[in-house]
């Protein structure tokens, strides 16, 4: 199916329309759908439009969103994002909800175009200008092809603080002086508005700085640094000093839209060392300082940070950064942080990981550098071995290379225990042997499968005619070298991660028919239907039996066979597909807090599990399953096809805080992941919390407001968890 053609002229608003849309909080939108400037004729096609209606939105937003006042912070920006209206720094409470949030939508990507919003507004605005350019807006919203998905990335940090955006701009220039195809040309002059509008930005926040009010001498002292760092010309110039080395971050990832930061204690490493060694500030008040910027990325809700592994030339990349980044982190909620182990891992970055994992906030995530690296050769992604070693993580966890890559994360997510259970209501009676119901499940999985690569592909297209993400054309490489956007395959490295949902749901379930129906023909198929259709209502002995059955995550070969069977026929399908960018879908299971969304839509499955209540939250067993201990747990996971999903299977494990209070019990988990490692393991995140919080955290949610929990591939405060997610938690095996 095509990606159809569209217009902008019935959208385009006149003059004093986008000033009401501006005035109404939406600037981005105002910006987007303002006529041409008088060069925009020479646009040739509709996708040359948008990319200059898209820097045209950047810098309408930039130019006029209301900075939060400055509260004397070590850091600025702060508070949450720079993108997303909000109505209390909007300072008008009588702005009608929800806000359409379109600039969220072409920045960070939340691909919700709200057309009823926009009608919404319309009929309470007054008539005039407002009314109109919400009326146009809802039609815009309508009219516009989706292209689905999110996309997480990690823009080339270390290489703007080592350049500056100054050569960046002149980088630009020059190769919009030697492009003789004036698509590229246009795209170059979009990049310069984008340039020109960080400058705006950044002039626009020394200037607040300038005129803020200080409460205290340490605001006072806060708000001279940072004003000095500002108008030396950062990110426009390369900064002096790891103080102005954190100023650029920070802006840098308010700029990107709040999502990753990429390999920190790497980029970081030559300015915090100088720092040290100069005497611009000591190790304690650096650790200060790296917690501010974490809070500022757990205000934004942002996402990752890798530290560790192996530097781009393979040697060991560990330093005291690694251990200070750790150190900044302990309690909080985000960054996610993603530790990556190798077996020279020197002791110090284990202590310093176990103590930020004691604090109980369920950081860092664990992940072997050993078995990433196998698992990027096997998936033959055709990157350089320097560029493979600088992987880390979008999002949750989802496997990408820092500055360099353009990876659909999530492209999209494929449910095996819905496509489980479509097969068993149209399938199960007919099947005369456990044989024949497998392939008719595989069957299915399969047709799945390649309607959701060719879902992807188009999904891909359209955001690559309609959708161009400038900031990021401009930020990473080689968008600007090919003269092409970043969803139009201008990244040096492209492909797509893909959520597998409800593995080992299916494979409970797969081990209860097969022992049920077929091995000890316990129940007919038709009775196992009637179960399924009635939620277990009336069927107390079918589901007594089922949760008697093996379960995954108990060293079993009877459903550990059928889990690893599933896994590679899954893993393996989508990798005989490509996406329409390139490269390849990687599969992952990252659930972060959608387990319960995913199990909504699936009824009563043979497993046991009720109808619309959640799935498994991990590649790990169903929450409480696992009854033989932690080294049982890990070896059922590790049979998995880990191999051919690099995209990250997310494992949970629960531990006492016991545990993790002597030298003993450290030792103990430390060989317990070393072990999973050895097995073949490539991620392990680790919960320390004990069953008596959480049940007086449900019963007394207030006296618990900071409690924080590992989820499916992040942290989150167990107080913003639904119930049913809650009483998942509670229902993890805790091992001690």
């Amino acid at each position: 199916m095509a990606v159809p053609e569209v217009s902008f002229a019935p959208w385009t608003l006149t003059a004093a329309e986008a000033e009401a849309l501006d005035h109404a909080g939406e600037r981005f939108a105002a910006g987007f759908l303002s006529p041409l400037p008088a060069g925009g004729s020479h646009c040739r096609s509709i996708t040359e439009e948008a990319v200059l209606r898209h820097a045209m939105g950047i810098r309408r937003h930039l130019q006029g969103c209301a900075l939060r006042p400055y509260a004397g912070e070590p850091l600025y920006p702060a508070g949450g994002s720079i993108w997303s209206p909000d109505r209390e720094i909007l300072g008008d409470p009588t702005l009608p909800e929800p806000v359409l949030n379109l600039t969220a939508y072409y920045v960070s990507l939340d691909i919700s175009l709200n057309a009823d919003a926009a009608r919404r507004r319309a009929g309470m605005a007054k008539e005039g200008d407002e009314r109109s350019a919400f009326e146009k807006l809802a039609a815009f919203c309508d009219g516009m092809p989706r292209g689905g998905g999110w996309t997480h990335s990690i823009i080339h940090f270390e290489r703007v603080l080592a350049e500056g955006l100054e050569v960046y701009e002149a980088r630009v220039r020059r190769h919009a002086a030697e492009a003789d195809d004036p698509g590229q040309r246009n795209l170059y002059e979009a990049l310069l508005i984008v340039l020109q509008a960080f400058r705006d930005y950044r002039d626009r926040v020394a200037e607040l700085l300038r005129h803020a009010r200080s409460a205290s001498p340490e605001a006072e002292r806060n708000r001279l640094r940072l004003l000095e760092a500002y108008a030396a010309g950062i990110p426009f110039r390369a900064p002096a000093g790891f103080f102005e080395a954190i100023v650029a971050v920070a802006l840098l990832y308010a700029l990107d839209g709040s999502d990753d930061l990429g390999r920190f204690d790497q980029y970081m490493a030559p300015h915090y060392a100088h720092a040290l060694a100069s005497g611009e500030m000591t190790r304690d008040e650096a650790v200060d300082l790296i917690r501010a910027l974490w809070r500022y990325v757990d205000a934004c809700s942002g996402w990752n940070v890798a530290l560790g592994g192996s530097t781009r030339s393979g040697e060991a990349a560990y330093s005291d950064l690694t251990v200070a980044c750790l150190e900044a982190a302990r309690g909080m909620r985000r960054p996610n942080l993603a530790l990556r182990l190798r077996r020279d891992t020197p002791g110090c970055v284990w202590e310093a990981a176990l103590d930020t994992l004691a604090s109980g906030a369920g950081l860092p995530a664990l992940y072997c550098e050993e078995n990433y690296l196998a698992a990027i050769d096997a998936a033959h992604l055709n990157i350089a071995d320097e560029d493979k070693r600088d992987f880390a993580f979008g999002g949750c966890t989802e496997l990408m290379v820092q500055g360099c890559s353009n990876v659909g994360s999530l492209d999209g997510d494929f449910s095996v225990i819905k496509t489980l259970e479509e097969t068993l209501h149209r399938s199960l009676a007919s099947c005369a042997s456990f044989a024949e119901l497998m392939s008719a499940y595989e069957a299915d999985l399969r047709c799945g499968i390649a309607d959701l690569a060719a879902r992807v592909c188009r999904n891909q297209e359209a955001r690559a005619r309609w959708h161009p993400q400038l900031i990021r054309t401009l930020l990473i490489d080689d968008c600007i070298e090919r003269g092409r956007e970043y969803y139009d395959g201008g990244a040096r490295c492209n492909w797509s991660v893909i959520n597998v949902v409800g593995l080992s749901n299916a494979a409970d379930s797969l081990a209860a028919v097969r022992r049920a129906v077929f091995d000890e023909r316990r129940f007919s198929a038709e009775e196992m239907l009637a179960a399924l259709r009635d939620d277990f209502a009336g069927h107390a002995d079918v589901l007594a039996y089922v949760e008697r059955c093996p379960r995954f995550g108990n060293d079993d070969p009877y459903v550990d066979e059928l889990a690893h069977r599933l896994s590679a026929i899954v893993y393996g399908e989508f990798q005989r597909y490509a996406p329409w960018r390139g490269g390849r879908f990687l599969c992952g299971t990252l659930m972060f807090v959608t387990y319960g969304w995913f199990g909504r839509p699936v009824g009563a499955t043979p497993d046991g599990r009720r109808s619309g209540a959640p799935v498994a939250d991990s590649a790990g067993p169903v929450q409480g399953r696992d009854r033989s201990g932690p080294t049982a747990m890990l070896r059922s996971v590790a049979g998995l096809a880990q191999f051919m999903a690099p995209g990250t299977l997310v494992v949970n494990l629960r531990l006492l805080p016991d545990l993790l209070r002597s030298p003993n019990g450290r030792a103990r988990a430390r060989a317990l992941v070393e072990t999973y490692f050895a097995l073949g393991g490539m991620q392990l995140q680790i919960n320390i919390v004990d069953q008596a919080t959480l049940e007086d955290a449900i019963a007394h949610p207030e006296r618990h407001a900071d409690l924080i929990v590992r989820v499916g591939g992040y942290s989150e405060y167990f107080n913003r968890l639904d119930d049913d997610l809650k009483r998942t938690i509670l229902e993890r095996t805790a091992h001690g």
